[in-house]
């Protein structure tokens, strides 16, 4: 028997959906009980610092909370998701490690919000402006934008706000897909927005590599997100999310991502 302490998202952090991302951590949880020791704290809950046999699993973003992720790795304790995995998350990470990975993605820079920039080339066209830091926390964090005046009031709010940075990505016409995983095998994806459906098993094959890939270049191991397909047939990887909320399959996915954590203790062989 081993101990695990999950972490909960802090609610700033769940827009919309703090209901769901407990239910998922209390899913697993759950599930883990039946053979381990297992306390679910806040992010901001003081707690004793876990013993060096202990696993965390862990689904806050802020600050204050990954500052105390790291202390505990640091100290050898094992961690899932990384908290440098879940930094990556942010945009202005996940740009660059997608593009040292050669991930395929939409065309994508970095402007800075306060006009010192000039926009992309491609700015003539429809794109979307997405803030730079972490994902979406209230709605015009990700704005369609038509034209290079629609992109400077965006930005303009951005700077309002504080934000000092926004990800400038060029809009791909096609079906979208969100997608949940576990490394090791675990993958369930969906169209949204009333796309089409994948195609055939090997679309899907093919949608969980991309997103296999992408999670590698972050170093999550518990993950979702969004997937384009254009109307080549092309994909093209929007967005990754470390432990995302998992509601269209919280049932299965709370058992793989507990048989997960519970392969973990397990010394791994040779």
């Amino acid at each position: 028997m081993s101990d695990f302490l999950a972490v909960a998202r802090e609610p700033i952090y769940s827009p919309g959906k703090v209901e769901q991302d407990h239910g998922i951590l209390e899913a697993v949880a759950e599930q883990l009980s039946a053979t381990h020791t297992v306390r679910v704290v806040k992010a901001d809950e003081r707690c004793s610092d876990p013993t060096p046999e202990t696993i965390v699993f862990a689904m806050c973003q802020g600050p204050p909370a990954l500052d105390r992720l790291r202390r505990w790795e640091k100290a050898g304790i094992r961690i899932v998701n990384a908290p440098q995995a879940i930094e990556n998350c942010h945009r202005r990470r996940m740009l660059a490690a997608f593009a040292h990975g050669r991930i395929p993605h939409p065309p994508s820079c970095l402007v800075s919000t306060d006009g010192r920039n000039e926009l992309s080339s491609w700015a003539n066209g429809a794109f979307w402006l997405k803030r730079g830091d972490v994902h979406a926390m209230q709605p015009d964090d990700v704005v369609l934008v038509h034209d290079s005046s629609g992109a400077h009031e965006v930005l303009r709010g951005f700077h309002r706000r504080g934000i000092g940075d926004a990800l400038m990505q060029r809009h791909v016409e096609g079906d979208v897909f969100k997608f949940y995983a576990v490394r090791g095998g675990f993958f369930h994806c969906l169209p949204i927005s009333g796309g089409a459906p994948l195609r055939e098993a090997e679309d899907e094959h093919a949608l969980a590599a991309l997103a296999r890939r992408g999670a590698e270049a972050l170093g999550l191991e518990v993950y979702g997100g969004d997937c384009i397909r254009d109307q080549n047939g092309s994909l093209w990887l929007i967005d990754l999310n470390d432990w995302p909320s998992y509601a269209a399959c919280r049932t299965r996915a709370a058992e793989a991502i507990a048989a997960y954590l519970d392969a973990q203790t397990r010394p791994k062989t040779t």
